[in-house]
């Protein structure tokens, strides 16, 4: 019997409504998640802080200080965590252009490959570079009150804090920035989730690879280089986890938050970023329901961002992850040591990356949902009333999901497995009143990412007048 109006609201609310998770929690990934450390998470970024600097234009020589000697350091350690991952330097040699780079200079990627069953990727990344500006001198008694509020502390990033500590020499490279929280934290999470996906012993159907980016000051240089080579090389990437800011749990402003983490997500609403941090939200609930992600529907923090942002403009979907109260104090400064990382806070964010990861690369691909023309395979059906949902079929999958919510809402409300099956009606729900989408259900029951049914923006129409 058809649906009526006035009950359908009802009757979705109570038959089809999406509960916390879809899927029981995978065992073999909660004991992956149990092999996180705190204090090698902490080890690692005491280490990387002891590098003094790890500016891109630093020392490439110097075996002990510097960028070079953290980079080996890096790959080292990559090395040394499993022999299935595949430890690569991904080198660029460029030249002296715009405002940062001051040289010609080596920009070096460090890269962990651990394969997988097909050539599709799961990134997992943090940045190993730093900068700090010069040490204010002190200054003078006889500072009034007012020059004194001009120069207070700002927000990094921001031109007032630039100006207010005497801007960034870029050309100095050995100036002391031990970048211990940015992005030191970043680094030691990619580290750590290498470490303990390679060691499980576990298969996945994607490939994983960890990157520690360089460069990312200087204007997401490394990751740039990295993603546009992906693009020419036709790379198949279906997420980018980018951390970057993620380790501090006490804001500037005093407040403690170690209970939750923001994922931001370029939009549109609907697209392949922000279905990917849909995906780390249902995940995390599953896997870490005592850390709340905190769903950020920006690219990044408001006028700043990281090296997901290289691999959005190239048409891959990548998040940020960054801590939930940052302290801009201890940002691009020499006072941004290992004492302002939480160990345990940033265990806790790097269980959230790797429950994703996991679960993502030991899904199918996400369904392929267009005709051979690009056109959403969405539809009223034969009665004009109805949503007809149609897809191909993703290599491995065993069944489907399907998921909808009205089109005013943020995130999915209702959900349905619907079997092994590329085709499904819903009687008398409305394609213009509700926004559709499907996921592939692999053996494990593990979902891939939701491919969503969204109308690409309609060309301007040009007409001639006399």
């Amino acid at each position: 019997m058809p649906f009526r109006p006035a009950v359908q609201t009802a009757f979705l609310a109570t038959a089809f409504a999406l509960p916390a998770f879809a899927q029981d929690a995978d065992p073999r990934i909660e004991q992956v998640l149990a092999q996180i450390s705190a204090e090698r998470l902490s080890a690692t970024v005491d280490r990387l802080a002891a590098f003094g600097t790890r500016h891109t234009l630093s020392s490439q020589a110097d075996p002990v200080r510097g960028l070079g000697a953290a980079a080996q350091w890096i790959h080292d350690e990559f090395r040394a965590a499993s022999p299935r991952l595949q430890v690569s330097f991904d080198d660029y040699e460029i030249p002296a252009q715009g405002e940062r780079i001051l040289r010609d200079v080596r920009i070096r990627n460090v890269v962990a490959v651990l394969p997988g069953r097909t050539a599709r990727r799961i990134y997992v990344s943090g940045h190993y570079d730093t900068v700090a500006r010069p040490v204010r001198p002190p200054q003078s008694a006889a500072v009034t009150t007012a020059a004194a509020a001009a120069t207070a502390p700002a927000a990094a990033g921001s031109p007032r804090a630039a100006s207010a500590n005497g801007g960034f020499d870029w050309a100095a490279g050995d100036l002391p920035a031990p970048g211990a929280n940015d992005d030191g934290s970043g680094t030691a999470l990619t580290m750590e989730a290498a470490r303990v996906l390679a060691q499980s012993g576990l298969e996945f159907d994607a490939t994983l690879v960890f990157v520690a980016f360089a460069g990312e000051e200087q204007g997401l240089v490394g990751a740039h280089l990295h993603a546009q080579k992906a693009r020419a090389d036709k790379a198949v990437i279906d997420a980018v986890f980018n951390n970057d800011i993620i380790g501090n749990s006490r804001g500037g402003n005093g407040i403690v938050d170690a209970e939750s983490v923001r994922v931001f997500a370029e939009g549109p609403e609907d697209s392949s970023s922000r279905q990917l941090a849909r995906y780390v939200y249902r995940t995390a609930a599953r896997y870490v329901p005592s850390h709340r992600v905190r769903l950020i529907a920006r690219h990044d923090r408001f006028g700043r961002g990281g090296d997901h942002t290289a691999f959005n403009q190239r048409g891959y979907a990548g998040i940020r992850f960054s801590e939930a109260n940052e302290n801009y104090g201890r940002q691009h400064v020499v006072e941004d040591t290992a004492d302002g990382v939480d160990a345990a806070y940033l265990a806790r964010n790097t269980k959230v990356n790797v429950a994703g990861a996991a679960a993502l690369a030991m899904a199918p691909a996400a369904p392929a949902i267009t005709s051979d023309r690009g056109v959403p395979q969405l539809d009223r059906g034969p009665s004009g009333y109805d949503a007809r949902l149609r897809w191909r079929a993703s290599e491995g999958a065993v069944g489907y999901r399907i998921f909808w919510r009205e089109a005013w809402t943020p995130d999915w409300q209702f959900e349905r497995h619907v079997g092994n099956v590329t085709e499904i009606v819903l009687p008398d729900v409305s394609v213009d009143d509700y926004v559709f989408g499907v996921a592939a259900v692999g053996p494990g029951g593990h979902e891939s990412l939701v491919s969503a049914y969204a109308n690409p923006p309609r060309t301007p129409v040009e007409i001639k007048v006399k």
